[in-house]
């Protein structure tokens, strides 16, 4: 009876064994299908609608700044495309805008704040940050877009020459003037003129 009952301990024991190896593969082929599971990767019309309408309060281009006004050549072929297949190179551009314009703040002296609002400077920092950790995995998607090295080349030209104005006037309150317009007109093209937002309602 003895050698019985510890047959029977021993079945019930391998039988709850099995139970928890099979929990415990479900568990696994759950979790990897979850993590497996394509990330819905878009680019926000709604942030960049708010980023434009922040930087906008600031009002109209100053009178008293015409002067020092310089023309700088606006890279409308980077935001360009005459096909679905060049979509995913236009994604690519609006997402290295963003990254230009961070960049161009992080590595530049603030303008002065008594001049410009502080916290319309903060939010809009804060929403063109905001779009870039959402939409990193733009950079990542698979699609070939074998044109943005060609539209990523006019963007660094583009932001290259920002940063220089404002180096070569000083980063004074016209030389920000002049880079809040440039990027206004900037966000503008993309929300009105590409592909991506024109149909798109959020």
């Amino acid at each position: 009876m003895e050698k019985v009952s510890y047959i029977l301990d021993c079945l019930r024991a391998s039988v709850r064994m099995d139970i928890l190896r099979v929990a415990l593969l479900c568990s696994f082929f759950f979790f990897a299908q979850v993590w497996s599971l394509p990330t819905n990767c878009v680019l926000s019309k709604e942030l960049m609608e708010d980023s434009y309408k922040v930087l906008n309060t600031g009002g109209l281009f100053p009178s008293q700044c015409l002067a020092e006004k310089v023309a700088i050549h606006f890279p409308r072929n980077a935001f360009y495309s005459e096909t679905t297949d060049q979509v995913a190179g236009v994604e690519k551009a609006v997402y290295q805008t963003l990254e230009n314009i961070d960049a161009l703040f992080e590595n530049s002296s603030d303008p002065a704040l008594d001049q410009w609002d502080e916290q319309n400077w903060i939010n809009f920092r804060g929403l063109i940050y905001k779009q870039i950790v959402k939409s990193k995995c733009i950079m990542k998607n698979s699609e070939e877009a074998q044109d943005f090295p060609s539209r990523e080349a006019s963007l660094r030209v583009y932001f290259e020459t920002l940063s220089s104005t404002l180096k070569e006037k000083d980063f004074s309150y016209c030389a920000w003037e002049i880079v809040r317009n440039e990027i206004l007109r900037t966000l503008k093209f993309i929300l009105d003129d590409t592909k991506l937002f024109k149909s798109s309602k959020s």
